[in-house]
């Protein structure tokens, strides 16, 4: 019967493969054999017998015991040989006597191929010799003749299977290369049923050579075909789950599901896009991933399956469920910050308010909403509690959380089960309540007034359990009045934003005067008016408050103060002087109107608010235009007199104003003075000090002045302001002539600021007058230095900067020239000359510098400097001492050699001379140009002691 049920056999370790490969990926299994594949059908050759298998054996033996031709005899024995085949599998035998009978057709089958090479039914006798050799348990010999048959037969309906058996045996000896090219001649050749074997087997190959996504790529395939094969859904199941597990442990070997997802992405379904492939089937294949890399206890790997399916398919109801399996996992294992951080996930990814929610079914959105529920019932309460401990800046963002928290809650609560509701959950009102909460801390006050007020004048009974109506329209009050103070309303927005102010305050004093705050409502209403100046109306709206409906909810403090708003009405009409006095009465306790719990409470406050408005009341009568300067000090002085007063400041500041109007400049500085020390907080301590340092100047009482910019000079940081506070100080110490002061003033600005730089180079050509006065001539010097270095080093000068710095370089210059002359060329004369050429060549140095800023004052005299002293080195030579002891004859020669010493020194001293002198033709006459001439004619009588020299230089310069 082996042989006979050949198919089944088939069948059954086909399956019983799968299994032992996904238990263990290294483990070597016995694959099918080719005797245990589909056996070939006799009516693709022979016509159907119409008689039984033994009456035909027995004709063909006799047959060929008569001898027959060589044709017949060739066809009787391959008939034969069909019908020992047949046969044997009919029939019921032990396993030995089948391993027997087995052996007798193998010799059959070789004897007919040995004895008819060509014969063309020798296809089907080696197909059978091949799975006979297989049956017996000879692979080598079975995979010899199948080999054979492929060669002399390759378009043989056996092909597929041929290569398949070719495969597995290959794979069984772990020949896996070979394995994989017999099983791509089978993907090439077979149908769907063997070509889902092939790919298995293909996968399982390229996973034995370690080639992960290869073997992905096949195991796919394979699958993909599980949900398109004609076979039972049990059959289908069990195959599928056992290609999800060794799929899964492939990936395992790699980046798990982040190969998945590669795989996914690439592999084409059912020889269309990789986006054809159901949704519902990939999911499938990440939650097997994700059993899978739990079991193996690799939970971390297993998560990351959950989310990158989700964020790959974000509009999927399998992803949502996935995102809920995330939130249990963390719950399991009490790691709340990961779960609420999933429920956030949830609530985003799959809330009512989602890219998914917009797409889903309803039936898909009642599947979540439970969950969605019970997480955003969680959140908006935490939510709740974190904005009560909140600080002022942080509750915007809270409160703007919670909107979003509870606007999808009343989303989501009508989808929920009537029957499945969780009575811990927020009510719809009181949600409602909530949201209008939170959109007045996220400043969508609109929207929040309009939900107070559905919910404090309801059309229905309200369902809630966490609130009254009159709390909601105690809460639309505030915020309509909140909305009518907002700043920026255009002129249209401010008239109907306070009409509906003006509108609520009516309402609920109308339907909840039982409500503690309404008589106070009622109170601003009138406060309002009195605002309005709409004073026609104040005495009717004051009978709301002190005739209130509930005289045993009345508050007395709210009766008094509309009865003192009463009293204020001539203050508010603008009527000073009436005010005045009716204040006074007020305060002095004589007021007629007033009761004795009225005048009961007008102390402390009441009163200080009195005296502040009877100070106001004074304070409006010296402004009034037609006063005098006189009678406005006069009222001022009056209200100075009163007690203290936030009038004082400002009657202090306009005496001063008055009085420098009036250019009573002693009398203002002595107010300042005062009102500085007495308001040292003052805003307008600026303006003050700015009007006291102009009254200084205006007496010029430069000394007070500079003292006074000393004191804020040490209040003020470092920066331009500073400086240029310290330099205005200078200069007034400078106008004082405190030399000293204004030296320090000036030194320290100096040595702070290079920049800007003009004032630099003033301040040290104050420096210099300053240390020139007190003969200090080496500072003096120092800052004649440091005015030419910065002018060297400055991108910026100007002809006032330059022309200091010329004059620096030029005084520098006389100075190493005065130097110069101080020293006599006498013995030791090397000595001497040495340091009298030093101070020559820092002489010239300074002189140059002076010349190259080309101030016409200082140019002349430099250049005939340079001139002088070249001339002055040359008449020190010539006259300096001679060596004691020198014959004459060596004399003679030290004064010729000095000679030649000299005269380059002449030589540069005329030609300085005549470039001075040429200055003018410029033209530039000047002394030193005229001295220049004097010098030249001493040098050159010759030329120039004639008139005409000067006649022609002056034709040239004009």
């Amino acid at each position: 019967m082996l042989f006979a049920h050949y198919r089944v056999v088939a069948t059954i370790i086909l399956f019983s493969g799968l299994a032992a490969c996904s238990s263990d990926p290294n483990k070597t299994v016995r694959r099918p054999t080719l005797a245990e594949l589909t056996p070939f059908s006799q009516s693709k050759l022979v016509e159907a017998d119409v008689v039984t298998a033994a009456q035909l054996q027995r004709v063909y033996q006799d047959l060929l015991a008569l001898g027959p031709a060589a044709a017949v005899r060739q066809k009787v024995l391959y008939r034969l040989s069909q019908l020992n085949t047949r046969q044997l599998e009919l029939a019921e035998l032990s396993l030995g006597a089948e391993q027997q009978a087995l052996q007798q057709l193998i010799a059959e089958y070789q004897a007919l191929i040995a004895e008819f090479p060509a014969d063309p039914n020798n296809e089907l006798i080696r197909y059978q010799l091949a799975r006979s050799f297989d049956l017996v348990g000879d692979s080598v010999a079975a995979q010899q003749q199948m080999q054979l048959l492929l060669q002399h037969y390759p378009k043989s309906d056996f092909a597929a299977e041929l290569w398949f058996r070719i495969g597995d045996i290959y794979y069984s000896q772990a020949f896996y290369p070979d394995a994989l090219s017999a099983f791509e001649q089978v993907l090439t050749l077979a149908g769907p049923e063997l070509r889902q074997h092939a790919l298995y087997m293909s996968g399982w190959s390229h996973f034995q050579l370690q080639q992960y996504p290869a073997a992905d790529d096949a195991f796919l395939q394979a699958l993909d075909l599980t949900y398109h094969q004609r076979r039972s859904a049990d059959q289908q199941q069990s195959l599928r789950e056992e290609l999800q597990r060794v799929l899964s442990i492939s990936l395992s070997y790699q980046q798990q599901a982040t190969s998945l997802l590669a795989l996914l992405k690439r592999a084409e379904y059912r020889a269309g896009p990789a986006a054809q492939r159901p949704v519902a089937y990939q999911a499938g294949l990440f939650q097997a991933l994700a059993d899978f890399l739990f079991e193996k206890e690799l939970d971390q790997a297993a998560l990351q399956s959950y989310r990158l399916f989700i964020d790959d398919q974000p509009l999927a109801l399998e992803a949502a469920r996935m995102q809920l399996k995330l939130v249990q996992y963390y719950l399991d294992y009490a790691n709340a910050i990961a779960a609420e951080q999933a429920q956030q996930d949830f609530i985003g990814r799959f809330g009512p308010v989602s890219a998914f929610w917009q797409q889903a079914r309803p039936l898909e959105q009642a599947e979540l909403a439970p969950q969605l529920a019970q997480y955003l019932d969680y959140f908006g309460r935490a939510g709740y509690q974190q904005v009560q401990q909140a600080s002022a800046e942080g509750k915007h963002a809270v409160y703007a959380a919670l909107v979003q928290y509870w606007q999808q809650l009343l989303l989501v609560q009508p989808l929920l089960a009537t029957d499945k509701l969780d009575d811990s959950l927020l009510w719809p009102d009181d949600v409602r309540y909530l949201l209008a909460e939170a959109l007045a801390g996220s400043a969508d006050k609109p929207a929040a007034l309009a939900l107070y007020q559905q919910l404090g004048y309801p059309t229905r009974a309200l369902v809630a359990r966490s609130f009254s109506s009159e709390q909601a329209a105690y809460q639309a009050l505030m915020l309509s009045g909140e909305l009518a103070a907002t700043p920026g309303n255009t002129a249209e927005a401010a008239t109907a934003a306070n009409a509906r102010w003006w509108q609520q305050q009516h309402l609920f004093v109308r339907e909840h005067s039982t409500h503690p705050q309404a008589q106070q409502v009622a109170l601003n209403q009138l406060a309002e008016l009195y605002q309005q100046q709409q004073y026609a109306e104040i005495e009717s709206y004051a009978r709301r408050v002190t005739d209130w409906p509930h005289p045993e909810h009345s508050q007395q403090k709210l009766v008094t103060q509309a009865w003192f708003i009463v009293s204020q009405t001539e203050l508010a009409q603008g009527d000073y002087r009436q005010a005045e006095q009716s204040i006074q009465r007020l305060l002095n306790g004589d007021a007629t109107q007033n009761t004795a719990a009225t005048h009961a409470e007008l102390s402390s406050s009441r009163r200080q608010l009195l005296q502040q408005q009877l100070a106001s009341a004074v304070y409006q009568q010296a402004q009034y235009s037609e006063l005098t300067a006189t009678e406005q000090l006069s009222n001022l002085a009056r209200l100075l007199r009163l007690p203290a007063s936030d009038y004082h400041q400002p009657a202090a500041y306009q005496q001063i104003a008055i009085s420098l109007e009036q250019q009573a400049w002693p009398e203002a500085i002595k107010l300042m003075q005062a009102y500085q020390q007495q308001y040292p907080d003052s805003a307008e301590q600026a303006a003050i000090s700015t009007a006291l340092l102009n009254s200084y100047e205006q007496l010029q009482d430069w000394q007070s002045a500079a003292d006074m910019l000393s004191k804020q000079l040490a209040q003020l940081p470092a920066g331009d302001a500073q400086r240029q506070l310290l330099y205005r100080m200078a200069d007034y110490y400078w106008q004082a002539n405190n030399s000293e002061a204004a030296r320090l003033a000036y030194r320290s600005y100096a040595n702070q600021y290079s920049e800007p730089h003009l004032p630099a180079q003033e301040a040290h050509a104050r420096l210099v007058q300053l240390y020139q006065a007190d003969n200090d001539i080496s500072r003096r010097n120092f800052w004649y230095q440091r005015t030419v270095s910065a002018e060297q080093a400055s991108t910026t000068g100007t002809d006032r900067s330059r022309y200091l710095a010329a004059e620096a370089a030029l005084q520098l210059g006389l100075h190493e020239a005065m130097l110069f002359n101080g020293i006599t060329l006498k013995q030791p004369l090397r000595a001497n000359l040495q340091k009298k050429q030093t101070h020559m060549t820092a002489a010239i140095q300074v002189f140059q510098a002076s010349m190259t800023w080309q101030v016409a004052e200082f140019y002349s005299q430099a250049q005939y400097q340079v001139a002088r002293l070249y001339q002055q080195m040359a008449a020190a030579l010539l006259h300096s001492e001679r060596p004691a002891g020198l014959e004459p004859l060596a004399l003679e020669q030290y004064e010729l050699l000095l000679e030649e010493q000299a005269y380059p020194f002449e030589e540069l001293a005329i030609d300085i001379y005549q470039q001075n002198a040429a200055l003018v033709t410029q033209p530039l006459y000047d002394r030193w140009v005229a001295d220049s001439f004097s010098k030249l004619a001493e040098l050159f009588p010759a030329r120039y002691r004639k008139p005409e020299v000067y006649l022609e230089l002056a034709d040239e310069a004009y």
